[in-house]
């Protein structure tokens, strides 16, 4: 009787399973209905390589690449080429040929409900003024279809259950009282954050679509969408500072190691479907199935960790040509009087080479590690303790050892800082070189602590640190904060991406889609004759 009782698994938990065998025999009835359109193919590969180069230049999670991909067609269509009529069809077909939409595989609905917000958000950029509410408008268009032409409501039942679990068992504390609904925001943001590791504009979606959900409807009429839109600016405001605030970061941070029971009884739970309530009615078999679906993510995880490695050594690679040929050599030439090409080398062949060197530390987790997550979800599959499971303090006024600690932090700054140069110096570097250097290994520090963190994510036990290790991590730290800085702020003045953008991509596109069309017409032609 005591086992049945343990093995009665959480109402959030059910709900989300249910959702999952909903979406999965959903997806089944469809793919079954479906009929193959015919696009032609002709410019397809030009497309594809365009695409592979394109995301070579800017850096993005594998996740993000598809709604980044829709928003830069929205963003040519909408803010470059200031097109009003529908061009839903050639929107689609793009996606298509750039390996990011089935060919044919959207039907009617799916264009017409695509056609549809596209149309909404014609409506809205033509009716509001100034560019940032635009261009915000934009993203939030690129999520909308994201979310129509690549449904995973079993996913958004996950960032549910997650949140029904948690949100009465995190506790706030401090001098500065925080409403209910206010925690409550927050702790929906962090699990979002958690489980979905979305970007700014899918985390402004969210909250988007939360604040005004009439938005949404089917048919919005335009006298709503222009009472809507007079309401923009302030909403706008709002969901940033939501979005900005530091609580729901310091949550998500609490709650991390629950992200990845969630994320990995996601991962049991779709490769068990079929048999899923016998597996999550016995908690031994659900041990087993979670520990073999941890295995089964780490190498996942592995293989797109060295992927994600290649890929930012091409970027560096990408960009240190760059700055030699338009910067460092003219530099030297032409201000200097002489190129000292040991600088030049060592900057284009040290970063790469420091990056590949750091990125061979990293260790798959351990059979120790999924036996704790699989520990971990069977307390939240059958749990019922409703003791807190994170606390989070809030300090409106800095303590003297904070301030001591933030002191010596910014004195590592100097001391780090300080030591390059002073070894760069002494290998004769000028101060352009110097810069350089400071630029790359920052941003190779970055790029380190972002390709790792998905597989250190994993680790739900805290890792064991030593003197080496901590006085490694002090003497990088501020140059894995420098190179996120210049990641944010130099990705809005990219110049390669706005050369992709703004200068290559129309005309390409233009290109492309001409060769289609004369592909299509001589094609017909022949079909005529024959």
């Amino acid at each position: 009787m005591e086992n049945k009782k343990n093995s009665q698994i959480n109402e959030p938990i059910a709900e989300f399973l249910e959702k999952l065998r909903q979406q999965l025999e959903a997806e089944k009835i469809q793919k079954a209905g479906e009929k193959e359109a015919e696009i032609e193919e002709t410019g397809e590969s030009m497309a594809l390589l365009y695409e592979k180069v394109r995301n070579l230049i800017e850096y993005n999670d594998d996740h993000l690449i598809k709604r980044n991909a829709i928003e830069r067609i929205l963003k040519r269509n909408l803010l470059i080429e200031f097109r009003r009529e529908d061009f839903t069809e050639q929107f689609l077909e793009e996606l298509a040929m750039s390996g990011y939409l089935e060919k044919g595989k959207t039907g009617e609905e799916l264009k017409t409900k695509t056609a549809r917000i596209i149309a909404k958000y014609q409506k809205a950029s033509g009716a509001i003024s100034g560019y940032e509410v635009k261009r915000w408008l934009v993203g939030m268009a690129s999520c909308e279809i994201e979310e129509t032409l690549f449904s995973n409501p079993s996913r958004f039942a996950l960032v549910r259950a997650m949140y029904e679990t948690a949100k009465n068992r995190v506790e706030i504390k401090g001098a500065k009282k925080v409403k209910e609904s206010e925690k409550n925001i927050q702790i929906f943001l962090a699990v979002v954050r958690s489980i979905a590791k979305p970007d700014n504009a899918m985390l402004n979606f969210v909250l988007f679509k939360l604040y005004l959900p009439e938005w949404f409807k089917k048919d919005l009429p335009d006298s709503e969408l222009a009472m809507m839109l007079s309401g923009f600016p302030a909403l706008i405001h709002s969901i940033k500072m939501k979005i900005s605030s530091p609580v729901s970061v310091k949550i998500g941070v609490a709650l991390r190691k629950y992200a990845v029971y969630f994320n990995i009884f996601y991962e049991s739970a779709l490769q068990n479907i079929s048999k899923i309530e016998k597996i999550v009615g016995n908690p031994e078999s659900l041990n087993f199935a979670v520990q073999l679906a941890a295995s089964e993510v780490y190498d996942r995880e592995m293989r797109k960790f060295w992927k994600r490695v290649k890929r930012s050594l091409y970027f560096l690679i990408i960009t240190k040509i760059f700055l030699a040929v338009a910067v460092e050599y003219p530099f030297d030439f032409y201000v200097i009087g002489q190129v000292n090409t040991v600088p030049i080398i060592i900057n284009l062949f040290l970063p790469p080479l420091y990056l590949l060197v750091l990125s061979t530390t990293i260790r798959r987790p351990s059979d120790q590690n999924s036996a704790l997550i699989a520990k971990g979800v069977g307390e939240i599959a059958y749990g019922r303790e409703e003791k807190p499971i994170a606390e989070i303090r809030l300090q409106e006024i800095e303590t003297f050892s904070d301030w001591t600690l933030n002191l010596f932090f910014i004195l590592t700054y100097g001391i780090s800082f300080g030591l390059v140069i002073w070894i760069l110096n002494i290998l004769n570097f000028n101060w352009l070189g110097i810069l350089i250097f400071l630029f790359l290994f920052s941003v190779i520090n970055f790029f380190n602590a972002l390709v790792r963190q998905p597989v250190r994510e994993l680790l739900v036990a805290r890792e064991k640190e030593g003197m080496i290790g901590m006085l490694i991590d002090t003497l990088s730290m501020p140059f894995v904060r420098m190179g996120k800085w210049m990641s944010i702020n130099f990705s809005r003045v990219n110049v390669f991406i706005f050369l992709f953008d703004v200068i290559i991509e129309a005309p390409f596109k233009v290109v492309v889609r001409f060769i289609r069309e004369w592909a299509g017409f001589i094609r017909r032609k022949k079909e005529e004759v024959i």
